[in-house]
C-alpha cells in the first residue's frame, strides 16, 4: 500500500543445476536510432564473454516504485526480477536454478486514504478560462469532479527554481488535498510562426503557456541533447529512506533535471502518480474547438465506428544478415561468366532470377561496382505483395575480376545498416569474390527465405553453387501492428479484443502505397490507429518490405503536417471522419516535438537548433496538427518528442524501447486498464519500467539503458487523460 515503510525484499534460490552447451549464448539485440538506423551501444561485450565470471552475478535484483496500479490505486510497486539462468562463458555452461523463493516484508502505513473533492484539475493560463469553462461543467456533469487553476495563480501560491516545479508542487498539493487523479494542461507554445522553445537546460517557459521541462539526457553522441518529458509532471512521488517522499527529478541537487550522461545521472522513479496529458493549444480558438471535440466525444453515441482499428507500417530496417558467399576465382580461367542468384520462401514460392554478367581477366585491372538496384525488379514495380527477391549487390553487369584487390564499404545512403551488418560490402580479396546481397520475402509477415547462387561459364557450364538456407529478414512494422505473435509477444492487433474490426495498411500488403491510403482510411472513422515506422515533426512514413534500393527509393510518405511539393498541401485537412475521431499511437522519431514553429523550423537547415525538420517549415508537430483539427482527425495522440529507438529484425516486439511501448498500450487497453484515456498510456509506462528497469550489471551492462530511460520520458499525450472510452 502506498506510504509502506521500512520495504525489505529477501531471495533464496535453489536446486541450481550446471549444463554444457555446445554454442555461445548470442548477445542480446542492439537499439537502433529509428530515424537514420544508427545502432546506439555495442552489440557484443567482449568483456562478457572472455570473462571467468558467471553473468550475470547475482541471481536477482528488485527496485522499488511509487506509482498507480492497473486499478487507478496509489500504491508501492517492489518489483522483482529472479534471472534463472547465469552464463560461464569460459567453460561454456549454463547454471539453472529451478526454484526461488521470495520475502517482502514492511511496515504497515499510518492513515493514507486520499480525499476525494475532485479527480481532474486543469491547469491553464488565464487566457483560456472562459474557453475551458463549458469543459469543466462537462467533466462534472459526467461524474468527473473537476477544478480549473491558472498558471497565474499557481506561481503566485508555490515556491519552486522555477516555473515547472511550482507547477509540480502544486500538483502534489492536488492529490493529497483534493485526490486529484487527471492532470490536463492546455497550452502549448504562444506562436505559430517564432517561439522560443527553450529557455535554458531546463524548461521553456517564457515562449510557453505552460511551461515544458526538458530532461538532460545527452548520453549518445549525435543524439537530442534534451527533450521535453510531461512524465516530469505526471512522477510525483520516489521511494527513498524508507519511505515514499517527493520527485523532484533532482536527486544529485545540482540544479539540472532529470540528468543523464556518463558521469552523472539522477536517480528517477519515472512511475506516473497522477494521468498526465496536454492541449498544446497555442491560441483560444483551438481551445475551443477542441473542448466541443472532446465533449462531443464523451456525449454522442460512438459505438457503430469506435470498434474499428487501423494499422499503418511497413518494413523498419534493412536487417539482411550477410550471405558471405566466397568464390575462389585464382585457378579460373580468363573468360565470361554469369552470376546467377533466386531466393524461395518456406512456402515454396519462387522468385525471378538476378543475373549479373562479368569477366575474369587475371592480368586486367579489376572493376567491381556496388549495385543495390532491385527497386527495378518488374516483379516489385508490379506491386505487393511480391514473389521471393534475390539481389546481389557486391558485382555488377560488366565488372571485371582481375589482378588487384579490391574492397569498398557502401555508405548508408547507399546500403541502409551496412555500417552494422556489413551485409552488402563488396570485396576481392586475394583471387576470392566475396558475395554479398539481399534475400527476402516481399509479402505480409515474410520472414525465412533460402536462396540459391550460381556461376556458369561462357558455355552454360556450372561452375560454382552454393546455397543460404533459412535467411532471416523481418518486416519489423508488420509484427509491431499485426495479429501474430514473435517470440511469443503479439502486435497490436493481436491483443485487440475480436468485436474491433482491424484494417491493415501494410506496404507488403498492398493497402498502402502512398497519402491517398492513409487519408481515405481515416476518413471513415475508427476508435484507435496505429502508425508504427519513422517520423519528424511534420513527417511519418516507412518502406517497402526489404527496401528495394535503399531509403530513397523504398520510402513511402504515409502522412504530413503539410507538401509542398505537390497537392494536397496540408494532407491532414483533408481526413474527413466528422465526428468520428480516433485514438492515434504513433511509433517513430519526433512525431510529437511540440516545440516547433514555422520560422525556426525553416531556418534551421544543420539542426542546429535541433528542430528536426532540416529546413522544412513546420507549424505544428505531426501528432497536436492531427489532434487539433476541428470536429476530426484524432481526439488524442502519443508519440515522441525526440528520437526513438527500435530493434532490428525478429527482435523487434520483445526488445524494448519504441515497439514494445506502443503495443502495450492496446494489450493494456484490451487486459488491464479501467476504459479511460489516461489509465491506458500511464499502465503502459508503468508496465515498461517494471518489465526492464532491473536488469543491471554495474560497468558491465546496464539492461535499463539510455534507450529505456528516453523511451518512458519522451512518450507524450497530446489529449485528455480523463477521456472515457468505450470497454474492450
Amino acid at each position: 500500500p502506498f506510504g509502506a515503510r521500512d520495504i525489505k525484499v529477501s531471495i533464496f534460490v535453489e536446486n541450481i543445476s550446471t549444463y554444457k552447451i555446445s554454442k555461445e549464448i548470442v548477445p542480446a539485440p542492439a537499439r537502433v536510432r529509428l530515424s537514420d538506423g544508427k545502432v546506439m551501444e555495442e552489440v557484443k561485450n567482449e568483456e562478457v564473454y572472455k570473462s571467468s565470471e558467471v553473468f550475470p552475478t547475482k541471481w536477482y535484483n528488485y527496485h522499488i516504485g511509487v506509482g498507480l496500479n492497473s486499478h487507478g490505486r496509489r500504491v508501492i510497486n517492489v518489483v522483482v526480477h529472479v534471472f534463472p539462468l547465469k552464463y560461464m562463458p569460459i567453460e561454456n555452461k549454463i547454471m539453472e536454478a529451478n526454484n526461488a523463493k521470495i520475502y517482502i516484508s514492511y511496515k504497515l502505513p499510518e492513515e493514507t486514504n486520499f480525499p476525494n473533492a475532485y479527480k481532474l484539475v486543469i491547469i491553464s493560463p488565464p487566457e483560456f478560462s472562459d474557453a475551458l469553462q463549458p469543459l469543466v461543467e462537462h467533466k462534472n456533469s459526467i461524474g468527473v469532479p473537476t477544478i480549473l487553476k491558472t498558471t497565474e495563480e499557481i506561481y503566485a501560491d508555490y515556491n519552486g527554481r522555477d516555473e515547472a516545479e511550482k507547477i509540480k508542487y502544486f500538483i502534489k498539493d492536488a492529490i493529497e488535498q483534493w485526490g486529484i487523479e487527471y492532470v490536463l494542461l492546455v497550452g502549448g507554445l504562444k506562436s505559430k510562426i517564432y517561439a522560443k522553445p527553450r529557455d535554458n537546460q531546463n524548461a521553456g517557459i517564457k515562449g510557453w503557456y505552460v511551461p515544458v521541462r526538458y530532461s538532460n539526457w545527452k548520453y549518445w553522441q549525435g543524439d537530442d541533447p534534451g527533450f521535453i518529458t510531461d512524465l516530469y509532471y505526471a512522477d510525483i512521488y520516489k521511494y527513498e529512506d524508507g519511505k515514499p517522499t517527493f520527485d523532484d527529478w533532482d536527486s544529485n541537487g545540482n540544479g539540472i533535471f532529470a540528468e543523464w550522461s556518463e558521469l552523472r545521472k539522477d536517480n528517477l522513479d519515472l512511475y506516473p502518480d497522477v494521468y498526465v496529458g496536454r492541449l498544446a493549444c497555442r491560441n483560444e480558438e483551438e481551445v475551443t474547438d477542441m473542448v466541443n471535440k472532446i465533449i462531443a466525444y464523451e456525449t454522442n453515441e460512438k459505438s457503430d465506428w469506435f470498434y474499428k482499428m487501423i494499422g499503418i507500417t511497413g518494413d523498419g530496417f534493412l536487417d539482411q544478415e550477410d550471405l558471405n558467399i566466397t568464390w575462389d576465382a585464382k585457378n579460373v580461367p580468363d573468360g565470361e561468366y554469369t552470376l546467377y542468384a533466386q531466393s524461395t520462401n518456406d512456402e515454396g514460392d519462387i522468385g525471378p532470377v538476378d543475373i549479373t554478367h562479368f569477366s575474369v581477366s587475371h592480368d586486367a585491372k579489376t572493376k567491381l561496382t556496388f549495385n543495390h538496384d532491385d527497386y527495378l525488379i518488374p516483379e516489385l514495380q508490379n506491386g505487393y505483395p511480391a514473389p521471393p527477391i534475390a539481389k546481389i549487390v557486391s558485382i555488377s553487369n560488366g565488372d571485371v575480376l582481375g589482378k588487384d584487390d579490391y574492397t569498398y564499404s557502401p555508405s548508408e545512403r547507399e546500403a541502409y545498416l551496412n555500417s552494422y551488418l556489413h551485409w552488402a560490402d563488396v570485396e576481392y580479396v586475394n583471387g576470392i569474390l566475396y558475395i554479398r546481397g539481399k534475400s527476402y520475402d516481399p509479402k505480409l509477415y515474410g520472414d525465412y527465405t533460402n536462396i540459391h547462387v550460381w556461376i556458369e561459364d561462357s558455355n552454360g557450364k556450372v561452375v560454382f553453387n552454393a546455397w543460404r538456407n533459412n535467411t532471416l529478414q523481418i518486416a519489423e512494422g508488420d509484427w509491431t501492428v499485426g495479429e501474430k505473435t514473435l517470440h511469443e509477444r503479439g502486435g497490436a492487433f493481436y491483443y485487440m479484443p475480436d468485436k474491433f474490426e482491424k484494417r491493415f495498411l501494410s506496404t507488403a500488403n498492398g493497402n498502402f502505397t502512398g497519402k491517398q491510403d492513409v487519408v481515405d482510411a481515416l476518413s471513415e472513422g475508427a476508435g484507435f490507429v496505429f502508425f508504427s515506422g519513422h517520423g519528424s515533426p511534420g513527417v511519418w512514413a516507412n518502406h517497402y518490405p526489404g527496401i528495394p534500393g535503399n531509403r530513397q527509393h523504398a520510402e513511402i510518405i504515409g502522412l504530413s503536417v503539410s507538401d509542398l511539393e505537390g497537392s494536397p498541401h496540408f494532407p491532414m485537412d483533408k481526413i474527413s471522419n466528422e465526428g468520428k475521431p480516433f485514438i492515434c499511437i504513433v511509433g517513430g522519431c519526433h512525431n510529437s516535438q511540440f516545440n516547433v514553429s514555422i520560422a525556426l523550423s525553416a531556418i534551421d537547415w544543420f539542426n542546429k537548433r535541433y528542430m528536426n525538420t532540416y529546413g522544412y517549415p513546420v507549424p505544428e508537430c505531426w501528432s497536436w496538427y492531427i489532434v487539433k483539427q476541428k470536429n476530426k482527425g484524432a481526439i488524442a495522440s502519443i508519440g515522441n518528442t525526440g528520437y526513438g529507438y527500435g530493434n532490428l529484425g525478429e527482435w523487434c516486439t520483445i526488445g524494448g524501447v519504441d515497439n514494445w511501448i506502443t503495443t502495450e498500450f492496446f494489450r493494456v487497453y484490451a487486459e488491464e486498464a479501467l476504459p479511460v484515456l489516461g489509465n491506458v498510456y500511464a499502465g503502459a509506462i508503468s508496465n515498461y519500467i517494471t518489465h526492464f528497469h532491473e536488469f543491471f550489471q554495474p560497468d558491465l551492462h546496464e539492461g535499463w539503458d539510455a534507450g529505456d530511460l528516453k523511451t518512458v520520458e519522451q512518450w507524450v499525450l497530446l489529449g485528455d487523460p480523463s477521456l472515457q472510452l468505450l470497454p474492450p
